[in-house]
């Protein structure tokens, strides 16, 4: 799940929509591009991971992306296994907000 994790971040920074898309369920299709969409591509040089949760089968994980010219970007997704392989479920924008997620 981390290597999964790590693996769609570096392509959120990289602003790679069509790989990223392939990832996700059809239901968050569009929560996803709404997120890809608030990234400026290749802006973002790192990421850290700054939580991550188990419920019902499925990871939540929480994640900022660093640049050297940009405000930290922070994220949540849920991950879950779908036919063998690591899908994404859920995508939110958490940049920007004041939740007890943002801090």
């Amino acid at each position: 799940m981390l290597a999964a994790t790590k693996h769609i971040l570096e392509l959120l920074a990289a602003g790679r929509r069509a790989e990223l898309e392939a990832l996700a369920m059809s239901k968050a299709a569009g929560e996803l591009r709404e997120l890809i969409d608030a990234i400026a591509p290749g802006v973002y040089e790192r990421h850290q991971i700054i939580a991550h949760a188990k419920a019902n089968n499925h990871y939540y994980v929480k994640a900022r992306l660093f640049g050297a010219r940009a405000t930290p970007f922070t994220l949540q997704l849920r991950l879950g296994e779908h036919e063998g392989h690591w899908a994404i479920w859920e995508a939110v924008n958490l940049s920007g907000g004041r939740t007890a997620w943002t801090r």
